[in-house]
């Protein structure tokens, strides 16, 4: 590390919020990286990176902007809230720890306790983030498994349709008129119809509706009002 200096030191708080809804808050996250540099007098700096992707830091532009800093001597140190607004990828995780000891700065991570400026923090730094990999493959493989056993089951797999049924409705009949995927898109485009996920209309898209398992279920109920009440 570093040779000891006076004055505090100089730490950058990272922040991140993804789109997951079972993420920290960054309100949560600011308060505890502020109490911590609080108790421990350290000039902090908060950097927030907020609706981005865990899944590695080279698609956080903010994260890489911030190693640079550290690399260049900017900050003396890393602080998280928590591990995973750091990393959730072992291959990441240790690369960051690795360059951190070689460019003399720490990495504290608060939900951990631990500070990578001693042998034993980084030790347990690096433990926790092999725990954090195995956790991270066996919910992949439970999730994977439980994919699996719905779809033997005939449940409805991804994303939930928000098609207006009338709509799927037309476009099997446009298709079985005569019209091609193509015809049918652009149609749909020029009377500014608005997809699923409102997107543009492609044939693509087209054929993922006329193959739907809701439009078959359309089709098959015999439950459903009759197609005229239900275009009316």
């Amino acid at each position: 590390m570093k040779e000891a200096h006076s004055g505090p030191l100089k730490i950058a708080g990272y922040v991140r919020v993804s789109t997951d809804k079972q993420d920290i808050s960054p309100e949560v996250q600011r308060a505890a990286l502020e109490r911590e540099a609080l108790l421990k007098g350290y000039e902090l700096t908060l950097v927030e990176e907020l609706a981005v992707s865990a899944a590695t830091v080279t698609k956080r532009p903010l994260m890489q902007q911030l190693l640079a800093a550290l690399k260049a001597g900017s900050f003396d140190g890393l602080m998280v809230a928590k591990l995973d607004r750091l990393s959730r990828s072992m291959e990441d995780g240790t690369r960051i720890l690795a360059d951190s000891q070689r460019q003399g700065w720490r990495i504290i991570c608060l939900d951990l306790g631990v500070d990578t400026a001693t042998v034993m923090g980084a030790g347990l730094f690096n433990m926790a983030l092999n725990f954090a990999e195995i956790e991270r493959k066996l919910i992949g493989k439970r999730t994977s498994e439980a994919m699996k056993q719905k779809a033997a089951d005939g449940q409805h797999m991804g994303r939930v349709s928000v098609l207006p049924h009338t709509v799927m409705l037309r476009i099997h009949d446009l298709h079985r008129g005569g019209l091609s995927l193509r015809q049918i898109a652009e149609l749909l485009e020029a009377e500014q119809v608005p997809t699923a996920r409102g997107g543009r209309w492609h044939a693509s898209t087209v054929r993922s509706v006329l193959s739907s398992v809701t439009l078959q279920r359309l089709l098959n109920d015999s439950s459903i009002a009759p197609r005229e009440a239900i275009e009316a």
